[in-house]
């Protein structure tokens, strides 16, 4: 399991540049489009590591991503559908705190991540060490 999880994670690394190159050429829309690609990807992802989070001690830091993602996508699906019938200003507002809210979130779950990947690859190599010894 953990060769597919360093897969999945350094594939979400690989994609912010891809993000930044896209960013580049299509201006905001490319940012949008890398942003919802990330995003989908890490909360699959999420969805099945959270197992291994808890059971590696980390039930307070995945369940805070869980929080923000949730409250951070109805904020965003608040802003989305209520376009037409809230004031410019409200719609400007929520835009602005849920897009930096979910890259802060991604780097917030990469954060993480990265941390239970050490984790778990150093659980691995002591219980190496210790089935070799005996």
């Amino acid at each position: 399991m953990l060769p597919l999880q360093k897969f999945d994670c350094y594939g979400q690394l690989i994609m912010v540049p891809v993000l930044m190159v896209s960013m580049l050429v299509l201006s905001g829309v490319g940012f949008l489009t890398g942003l919802f690609v990330i995003g989908c990807w890490q909360l699959i992802s999420a969805a099945f590591n959270t197992r291994s989070f808890i059971r590696a001690g980390f039930q307070k830091r995945i369940s805070y991503y869980w929080i923000f993602s949730i409250a951070d996508l109805l904020m965003l699906f608040l802003c989305y559908s209520s376009v037409e019938s809230a004031p410019k200003i409200v719609i400007n507002i929520l835009a602005a705190t849920t897009l930096p809210g979910a890259a802060a979130i991604g780097v917030y779950y990469w954060k993480i991540y990265f941390k239970l990947i050490g984790l778990l690859s150093l659980r691995n190599e002591l219980d190496g060490l210790t089935k070799s010894k005996h």
